[in-house]
């Protein structure tokens, strides 16, 4: 089939790959004329590696990847650690594939230099104002002229265009949090500050994250505070190095450190917005994945992942049905459970890992029984077959 994805990010650019090794013609339109990527780290646990296993790219990622030790909450004022999951050699035996850490430029890079190599042809500075469905094919506008494909995936983020033309604009609800990154490079840090974890420290309305990313040469932070009276949602907008210090005072000295030796000039925020679970992702033969259908909360850390499941689960469903259509449902019916779950889990995780008094200790003295059941359900699942075993039943 011709193939028409709107967006380059890492669900669009999966996706692509992902229909180009089933034997389709795929073509991208990205509305950004310099295909980079801002953004923090990634964690690309199990369930998001065997995908980019399965597209050959582990060579590839091996420059810029980190694999931690074990993943660690902590507790915000004595560093005690609360809750441990092993990782490396044990989440591989466990769930067949490894536990990575990384950032989204470097991810997205790898992905773009194999999308030349399989000679997929992508479009930059191409904004996309309306999609639609033809008797028998589906169409972009760009420039005022339709582009007729068999299929067309929206790929195009949280502020999806091709959501938008298909189902109206999403509502969405402030979470009462605000994000924060930034990246320290390790060489400028005390020896043995941060151990070769994935760790995040919990404490009262905010909670705070750190691993490797750039292959170990950076430390990727991401500071999650309750806060009220500010909305702007934007990736690109910097934030005051002295705001974020008095908004951890008091933490361990772990976390003052890493803050006295933050770049002003990597340091970014933004507002956390919910939005409800979308009841219908496609109309005739056009269907949006990631962001655009399904949009996460950072609070499992999954966004990527489930963009990337869902690029593997779509091109396993086109090649498995003989109508554009049918594929299209039977994807919606068996990725939507699993979204769904995701997005709850998440928003939930927005309250527990902010809890305090005798509501943190009681959650503390639960949290790795319960993380555990969470990393199997996530993590087991396996993208590439999934859809067989359903269709098969």
């Amino acid at each position: 089939m011709n193939v028409i994805i709107v967006g380059a990010g890492i669900g669009g650019l999966v996706s692509a790959l992902c229909l180009d090794a089933k034997g389709h013609k795929v073509k991208i339109y990205e509305q950004a004329e310099i295909l980079s990527e801002l953004g923090a780290g990634i964690q690309l646990s199990p369930n998001a590696t065997k995908v980019l296993n399965y597209l050959g790219l582990f060579k590839d990622l091996e420059p810029y990847i980190f694999e931690p030790n074990s993943f660690q909450f902590l507790n915000f004022s004595t560093g005690k650690v609360i809750s441990e999951r092993k990782l490396g050699g044990a989440i591989k035996k466990d769930f067949n594939s490894p536990n990575y850490d990384i950032h989204r430029a470097d991810l997205q890079r790898v992905l773009l230099n194999k999308i030349k190599v399989k000679n997929i042809d992508i479009h930059s500075n191409m904004k996309v104002t309306n999609v639609g469905n033809n008797k028998n094919s589906a169409f972009i506008e760009v420039d005022g002229k339709e582009i007729q494909a068999d299929l067309v995936i929206g790929a195009d983020g949280i502020h999806s265009k091709v959501s938008d033309s298909l189902f109206g604009k999403k509502e969405i609800i402030y979470t009462g949090n605000v994000a924060w990154r930034m990246l320290i490079p390790v060489e400028i840090l005390p020896e043995n500050l941060i151990l070769p974890d994935t760790t995040v420290w919990l404490g009262p309305n905010k909670h705070f994250v750190t691993y490797h990313v750039n292959g170990g040469k950076n430390l990727n932070c991401v500071c999650l505070v309750e806060q009220d009276g500010w909305f702007n949602e934007s990736w690109s907008e910097k934030g005051e190095i002295e705001e974020l210090k008095k908004a951890y005072k008091g933490w361990n000295r772990t976390i003052e450190t890493l803050l006295q030796h933050a770049d002003p000039n990597t340091l970014y925020k933004w507002a956390l917005h919910d939005r409800l679970p979308m009841k219908q992702w496609s109309k005739g033969r056009i269907i949006v994945l990631g962001d655009a259908a399904h949009p996460m909360l950072p609070f499992l850390a999954q966004g990527a992942a489930m963009a990337i499941e869902d690029g593997a689960v779509l091109a396993n469903c086109i090649d498995n049905f003989d109508e554009v259509e049918e594929a299209l449902k039977y994807f919606e019916k068996i990725r939507k459970p699993r979204t769904s779950y995701v997005q709850s889990a998440a928003r939930r995780n927005a309250k527990v890992l902010h809890l305090s008094g005798l509501a943190a200790i009681l959650r503390n003295l639960v949290m790795g029984y319960i993380g555990n059941k969470i990393f199997k359900k996530l993590y087991s699942y396996d993208a590439l077959s999934i859809m067989n075993k359903n269709h098969n039943n």
